[in-house]
């Protein structure tokens, strides 16, 4: 039994495989609360520890072996994450795999037939990034440096440039739009007051909660979010194509939750005249049937 945790910003997955590498089976799966490897305080190391106990009283059955993509990892914490994890689930650190979470999808994308033939994950949750690893374990992305400078195409950008929007208008008396009541249902209310304390109160996991919002309004016709969902798709191109160019590599796979509908078409179309073969989509998860420890 091969357990595998991926560890999000703005929730954790895991499942539980049966039949060992070669098998792959979901014996079990779930969601938890966010966790990151930002474990620079007292009370970020309780909160992963108390992670990692809430996920193993959901797991069914005592797995063999743990591999956690964390998001966020710091290389000096993991040894702190491994000995979390080996006393949480009473295994050896043998038995043990802690990674980013970038690693671990993009294992589940281009390892689990073998090391050879990797090829560049494009990935937009919270955040974005393009990622390439090579046989050699060299890592060759683009983006992913925070919400603070960048992470264009995720689902913070989306929520904050459709918030944006939305604010200007209401600065402007423009009237209500179609995305405005869509992000004012989410947020609750339309009033200034409560848009602050449900942005600032609760940081980029809030903005990120509107992205669906968004998509839901370009949908339905509103211009503002139809933009957003073209602009996004053309940023995360842009990451893909900077690592294909440096690699190259042609092979292209694309994770994560705000690769919605549109966003992919506007992906897609950027690489409609170039030779680039895109992987099907699967769960971040199965990459711990290709980097659980043998034995």
């Amino acid at each position: 039994m091969i357990l595998g945790i991926d560890m999000g910003a703005s929730s954790s997955k895991w499942a539980l495989f049966s039949g060992g590498v070669s098998g792959g089976e979901v014996a079990a799966s779930g969601v938890y609360a966010p966790l990151s490897g930002h474990l620079y305080t007292p009370e970020a190391r309780q909160h992963m520890a108390a992670g990692l106990a809430g996920i193993r009283a959901a797991v069914p059955a005592q797995p063999s072996a743990v591999v956690v993509g964390v998001t966020g990892l710091v290389t000096g914490f993991a040894p702190l994450i491994t000995e979390m994890l080996s006393s949480t689930f009473y295994l050896p650190q043998t038995a043990l795999c802690v990674t980013d979470d970038l690693h671990l999808a993009y294992a589940a994308h281009f390892l689990r037939d073998g090391p050879v033939g990797g090829g560049t994950l494009v990935y937009a949750g919270t955040g974005s990034m393009a990622y390439h690893r090579t046989a050699e374990g060299e890592v060759i992305r683009a983006g992913g440096h925070g919400f603070l400078i960048d992470d264009a195409g995720g689902a913070f950008w989306q929520g904050r440039q459709g918030l944006k929007a939305v604010l200007r208008e209401a600065d402007e008396a423009r009237g209500q739009s179609l995305l405005a009541s869509r992000l004012f249902g989410v947020i609750g209310s339309q009033h200034w007051p409560d848009i602050r304390a449900y942005v600032y109160g609760e940081g980029r996991a809030a903005l990120a909660r509107l992205a669906p919002a968004v998509y839901g309004a370009a949908v339905e016709g509103d211009p503002h979010a139809q933009d957003i969902q073209r602009r996004a798709g053309r940023e995360l191109a842009r990451l893909g194509g900077a690592v294909l160019r440096r690699t190259g590599n042609s092979r292209l796979a694309l994770c994560g939750g705000s690769f919605n509908p549109l966003v992919k078409a506007a992906f897609h179309a950027q690489f409609a005249d170039r030779d680039v073969i895109l992987t099907p989509p699967v769960s971040p998860l199965l990459g711990a049937l290709a980097l659980a420890p043998a034995g």
